[in-house]
């Protein structure tokens, strides 16, 4: 398992235990057996987790070592937060967690 899976497994993991809904976003091109060919993802540059806590919306970018995002993925990031939902580029699980405990105000009993 690569560290880009590790890590989006332990983000969804964290937000569903949070009480938070997401899942992985796959953009990648799916084969097609009888065009014997590529076609294309419907969207390019998708998040690589799509969430919803507490009726936000959250778009999660994650990037492993050089890994940097594609113009596609600015662009897609950049209209989430200006239609009011939340994005985070994330690197690492520690990094994910503050940013989750700054952003993502916890239920007080």
């Amino acid at each position: 398992m690569s560290l880009a899976t590790i890590l989006t497994n332990q983000v969804i993991d964290h937000i569903y235990k949070n009480g938070g809904w997401g899942f992985r976003a796959s953009s990648t091109g799916i084969y097609d057996e009888k065009a014997r060919t590529f076609r294309t993802a419907p969207k390019k540059g998708v998040a690589d987790i799509l969430a919803c806590y507490r009726g936000r919306f959250i778009a999660i970018e994650i990037k492993i070592g050089k890994d940097h995002l594609s113009p596609e993925q600015q662009g897609f990031l950049a209209n989430v937060t200006h239609y009011g939902g939340l994005s985070v580029v994330v690197k690492d699980f520690d990094q994910f967690v503050s940013w989750w405990q700054n952003n993502c105000p916890q239920v007080t009993p």
